[in-house]
């Protein structure tokens, strides 16, 4: 059975949800990004106006509570791997002496 990858290990419930949920949460977070006062509701229109989505498709409550969730377990994987990597207990990585 192959290895997992590096970048696997690390989100691993990202990889649960749909392509409509993982795109709305990575544009979302590079929009504000590069545009730190925007607000969730104007990107979640800007998405919406990028996908041709109408409010029927695709609700604001519900983007909005999807966004918050996929980020709060980003946020959550993401704090388990530096915990794994304090504690010793991350795997080495190929080629590593340990």
């Amino acid at each position: 059975m192959p290895k997992d990858k590096d970048f696997k290990k690390m989100i691993p419930r990202m990889y649960k949800y749909n392509a409509e949920n993982l795109g709305l949460f990575f544009f979302l977070k590079a929009q504000l990004q590069v545009f730190p006062t925007m607000t969730i509701e104007q990107g979640i229109k800007n998405f919406r106006r990028l996908m041709g989505l109408s409010i029927d498709d695709w609700d604001d409550e519900s983007m909005k509570s999807t966004y918050h969730r996929m980020q709060r377990e980003y946020y959550e994987d993401q704090k388990n791997e530096c915990t794994k990597k304090n504690n010793g207990t991350a795997e080495p990585k190929a080629g590593s002496d340990k």
